[in-house]
């Protein structure tokens, strides 16, 4: 028989974060679920480490998608790149 134990906040704020990750266990997720219920300052943590989650993925896709908005012509990608070259070769 398992003995369910209540986790401490350092324990929820594990949790908390691995459930970002992936899924966790059903009794896990209850503990989990019983201490957010119970505790206002994790229940904060969730909600902040969620946004931040939300936001970090917004901005990837967001980086996935950009297109620097000038393009440099071939002869100057070629120009800067010598001249990067020197500056490896010189120093």
């Amino acid at each position: 028989m398992r003995m369910l134990f209540m986790p401490d906040c350092k324990e929820t704020s594990r949790l908390v974060s691995e459930s970002m990750d992936r899924q966790l266990s059903f009794f896990k997720r209850l503990m989990l679920w019983i201490h957010l219920r119970m505790c206002k300052y994790c229940q904060h943590f969730a909600q902040q480490l969620a946004l931040l989650n939300a936001i970090s993925r917004h901005i990837n896709q967001q980086l996935e998608s950009f297109e620097p908005p000038i393009s440099l012509s071939d002869e100057a990608r070629k120009r800067i790149q010598r001249a990067l070259q020197a500056q490896i070769k010189g120093v």
